[in-house]
């Protein structure tokens, strides 16, 4: 496995994140951290900090607030954008808005405009679409902006990304807080991604300290490419024991609200009949591949899926195992004395 370990978050991941976290709040789910530590007191200190800053900062509802649509869950308004410039993996802090508005200065809109149409269910009609929709009038007026004016959102999204990255670097965070990547070894990297089904190969991986994300381990999977993002505040032994620092409770909790989510109860059900590959599971639910590996890394966050590499192409399966261990403790939890 060819790997490439960065110093720095990468930062489009880190400052949707920062949005999102900033209108919704953390996720619910995280890996269990009972660190008591100084340095890890402080990293959170300087966490809140950060998200007390960013608040400020106008336009967040807008893009950041999630929302579901009738026909399978969206995150938020940036995750439109950002799925329509999917090609954008990685790109530097400095200089990012000349690149970016490099990028866009090729980039055919209509392409934005083709995957909100796809995720509102579009019926011929764009406001007869949206006006069905189940959700508040503010959040269909911008998606109404989205389609008309992709151009306009998509320069109002990356102007709330220069205004976090001048947040970060007002909060003047001490570079050692990105040290949790530098120890990472390959034995670990083998049981890790040993314990979700995937085989090491030459598949290059990039592995990123995030910030925003402090207490957490992230996995995108891509076709011809790995991401890891590593929280600032796990210590090196989160590779090889997050998987067991979840109570019971919360693996439970995470599998209710696991099989309450329409999309992601339909793609185990799909699973059910045979291993699939992202872009056969997007065609099955009629869905963008980007939204697809969104749910699967929710999947496999919960450890509900194992994957496996054939071919180029990254495998779907159940984690049967995983499944009925978490049915039966919820038949201990309701139905036994």
């Amino acid at each position: 496995m060819k790997k490439t370990i960065y110093n720095e978050p990468l930062w489009y991941k880190e400052w949707r994140d920062l949005g999102f976290e900033c209108v919704n709040g953390p996720k619910v789910i995280s890996l269990d951290i009972k660190q008591k530590n100084e340095h890890f007191q402080n990293l959170k200190k300087q966490h809140d900090l950060l998200i007390r800053k960013a608040k400020k900062i106008k336009n967040l509802q807008t893009y950041f607030q999630s929302y579901q649509l009738d026909n399978n869950e969206i995150l938020c308004l940036a995750d439109f954008i950002l799925n329509a410039f999917f090609f954008v993996s990685e790109f530097p802090k400095h200089h990012m808005q000349e690149e970016l508005i490099q990028k866009f200065t090729h980039f055919d809109t209509k392409e934005l405009r083709e995957d909100t149409l796809k995720f509102i269910d579009f019926q011929n009609d764009y406001i007869e679409s949206i006006r069905k929709l189940s959700i508040d009038n503010e959040a269909k007026l911008d998606l109404i902006e989205t389609l008309y004016h992709p151009d306009k959102m998509i320069h109002g999204l990356f102007e709330i990304f220069k205004q976090f990255q001048e947040i970060y670097q007002s909060i003047d965070y001490n570079p050692m807080l990105f040290n949790c990547t530098h120890n990472i070894n390959q034995d670990d990297l083998n049981q890790f991604f040993g314990h979700i089904g995937l085989k090491i190969d030459e598949t290059p991986i990039s592995i990123y300290p995030t910030f925003v994300n402090y207490n957490k381990l992230i996995l995108m999977v891509e076709d011809y490419h790995y991401i890891l993002l590593i929280g600032a505040g796990l210590e090196n032994t989160a590779l090889t024991s997050y998987h067991e620092s979840r109570s019971e409770q919360q693996k439970l909790e995470y599998f209710l609200k696991v099989l309450s989510d329409k999309s992601k109860f339909e793609i185990l059900t799909l699973l059910k009949k045979k291993s699939m590959y992202g872009h056969e599971l997007a065609k099955a639910m009629n869905l963008k591949t980007p939204t697809i590996s969104y749910h699967m890394d929710a999947l496999l966050d919960g450890d509900f899926i194992r994957i496996r590499k054939e071919n180029n192409r990254i495998y779907y399966s159940l984690n049967e195992a995983e499944i009925e261990h978490m049915i039966q403790y919820l038949h201990q939890k309701l139905l036994k004395e």
